[in-house]
C-alpha cells in the first residue's frame, strides 16, 4: 500500500516490521521511529559523522573533497546522528557533478541497502555510535552560496559550479542579469586582476579570478535556455564586454 499523509503520526497504526527512508529531508516523530519491530533506518549520501545534513553531495563537491559514500544507520531524534550500521565509499573523480554523484550514490545506496538488510533483519548486525568530535554539517544550499566570486582561487570557483550542477547552479551577474554556469574550465596565470573579463572571441569567454582564468563552457543566461558560451558569443557586442568588470 502507499500512504500519502500529512501528519505522519498517521502511520502509527501502520503495522509494520522497519521503516527505511532516503532523502526524506523531514524528521520522524520518535514514536514512529521506535515502533516497527526492527525501528527505522535511513540511507544517507555521506560517510557520517560527516555531512549531516540535506545537502551532503552538494557541499562535499564544492569543498573539494576526494571521496564521498553511503551510510545506512538507524534513525534518532537528532537529524543524521543515529547509530550507524554499514558505510561504502567511493572517490569523487574530477569531472564529477552533483548530479553525476548523485546517480553514482544512488546505486550505491540500494546496493549496500540490499547487502546489509538481511543482517538488521536476523539482528546479528553491530552498529558503532557516532564520534560527535568529527561532526560536520551539510545544510541546505542558499541562495547566497549560488553566486560566484571570482576573487576566489580557480579551483574553489570551479569547485562550486561543479557542486551546483544541475540544480540550482552557479551563476554571476553579467550586465545586470543573471547568467547560470553549467561547465567551466580553469586555467593557472600570474599578476591578473580579478573579476574581469579577459579574453573574448568567437569561441571563448575568459574571466579572471585570484590565480588564473576562468573559461566558460556552458551557460545560462538569464531568460534563455542552456547553451555553449560560443553560441552566446555570437548574439552579443563582444567589443563592449573587453575588460568588463563581473559582479
Amino acid at each position: 500500500k502507499v500512504y500519502q499523509v500529512d501528519d505522519l503520526k498517521e502511520l502509527l497504526d501502520v503495522d509494520c516490521d522497519i521503516i527505511i527512508t532516503c532523502a526524506y529531508g523531514k524528521m520522524l516523530p520518535e514514536e514512529l521511529i521506535n515502533k516497527p519491530r526492527l525501528k527505522a533506518i535511513n540511507v544517507h549520501a555521506s560517510l557520517l559523522p560527516k555531512y549531516r545534513g540535506g545537502a551532503p553531495i552538494h557541499w562535499a563537491i564544492i569543498n573539494g573533497d576526494k571521496t564521498s559514500g553511503v551510510t545506512i544507520m538507524y534513525m534518532a531524534k537528532k537529524m543524521d546522528a543515529g547509530n550507524i550500521i554499514s558505510q561504502k565509499s567511493i572517490p569523487i573523480k574530477d569531472d564529477d557533478t552533483t548530479s553525476t554523484l548523485h546517480d553514482k550514490l544512488s546505486i550505491l545506496g540500494k546496493d549496500l541497502l540490499l547487502e546489509t538488510l538481511p543482517s538488521i533483519i536476523n539482528k546479528t548486525n553491530q552498529s558503532i555510535v557516532q564520534d560527535e568530535t568529527k561532526v560536520s554539517f551539510a545544510y541546505e544550499i542558499k541562495r547566497s552560496d549560488e553566486h560566484i566570486s571570482f576573487n576566489q582561487k580557480g579551483c574553489d570557483i570551479i569547485n562550486k559550479i561543479r557542486g551546483l550542477n544541475s540544480s540550482p547552479l552557479a551563476y554571476f551577474l553579467l550586465n545586470n542579469e543573471e547568467c547560470k554556469v553549467w561547465e567551466a574550465t580553469f586555467t593557472p596565470k600570474k599578476d591578473l586582476e580579478p573579476n574581469k573579463i579577459v579574453e573574448i572571441s568567437k569561441k571563448t569567454l575568459g574571466i579572471s579570478c585570484q590565480d588564473g582564468i576562468i573559461y566558460l563552457k556552458t551557460i545560462q543566461p538569464f531568460g534563455k535556455k542552456k547553451m555553449d558560451v560560443s553560441s552566446f558569443l555570437n548574439g552579443i557586442d563582444k567589443e563592449k564586454l573587453k575588460n568588463y568588470t563581473i559582479s
